[in-house]
């Protein structure tokens, strides 16, 4: 094959398979919208449900995992959701709303455990969360990131990280979080519900103990 003939094929090639990704595009119906939810985590405070020497058995870890999270308003935990196009049309994501699943009364037993071994972290677009009733969310402006309020554009090139901030919240609480979204003209939903569980946080309770980190490590009380 000539120099010249190659250079061709492989120009038809490539505009061949171009055309046949837009074409799949076109036939396959609207496109998709792709989110991956982490985890509802951060440096907070922690509730267990057990004893002081229950907390012993996981001394290393009951302040930084497990248990229930404690917000705070200067240091916020928060569910990050990565949304995104799965083709190149363009996907806008209008709202995002919270459900608050289920509220009960604080726990009058078990422990709080203070926050400990703390790091940074990246939070692109920082929503804050109110479940204290109202169940607001709106840009955090005193948030890491770049605060902006719906709606977005999204697409498999072109992805956005949203950060939910959970600063207040009242009892006992588990929820969930409602993305809308519009394909070609169609509105539909997206929900982050940590697997149909929901995320669970709660208020401080005031009537447990209260223990740091170190208080676990030592022996005799």
């Amino acid at each position: 094959m000539s120099i010249f003939a190659a250079v061709v094929t492989t120009a038809v090639a490539g505009v061949w398979g171009d055309a046949t990704t837009w074409v799949k595009e076109q036939i396959s119906g609207p496109p998709e919208l792709k989110v991956h939810a982490a985890a509802f985590d951060g440096c907070n405070d922690r509730y267990h449900d057990t004893n002081l020497a229950g907390l012993r058995k996981k001394a290393k870890t009951a302040g930084r995992s497990g248990g229930v999270i404690i917000p705070s308003a200067v240091n916020p935990p928060s569910v990050s959701a990565t949304v995104q196009a799965k083709t190149s049309q363009a996907i806008v994501v209008t709202d995002a709303k919270v459900s608050v699943l289920s509220r009960h009364a604080l726990p009058t037993k078990g422990a709080v455990v203070k926050a400990q071994g703390c790091g940074g972290g990246l939070y692109p677009r920082p929503f804050e969360v109110d479940l204290t009733g109202s169940g607001a969310i709106k840009p955090d402006k005193r948030g890491r990131g770049r605060p902006k309020d719906f709606p977005f554009t999204v697409s498999s090139s072109d992805p956005e990280q949203f950060t939910f901030n959970v600063k207040r919240v009242r009892g006992d609480v588990r929820f969930a979080i409602t993305l809308t979204w519009v394909s070609n003209g169609e509105s539909r939903t997206t929900r982050l519900d940590n697997g149909g569980h929901g995320y669970r946080t709660m208020s401080r309770p005031e009537d447990v103990p209260q223990y740091q980190a170190t208080d676990l490590l030592r022996t005799g009380q």
